[in-house]
């Protein structure tokens, strides 16, 4: 038996979410819940998404300033 909720998520339900993970520091709480929760599926598989996402951009992030740190520690 599957802990997922697989019914496709309501237009509300998609609405409330979205309105969640647009409050500061409470988005990357629900984010993580959801992510590692077993609720509705698409949820989390999104919530997953998102975090590879900005785990992805961190990490590209990072690798330009330090290229930039070691440009500018050249001149």
């Amino acid at each position: 038996m599957s802990t997922y909720d697989e019914r496709p998520m309501t237009t509300g339900s998609w609405f409330l979410t979205l309105l969640i993970l647009s409050i500061p520091v409470v988005n990357v709480i629900c984010l993580i819940i959801w992510a590692c929760g077993a609720g509705n599926r698409s949820r989390v598989t999104y919530c997953r998404a998102t975090i590879l996402w900005v785990l992805l951009a961190g990490f590209l992030y990072f690798i330009f300033f330090v290229l930039l740190a070691a440009g500018s520690a050249v001149y």
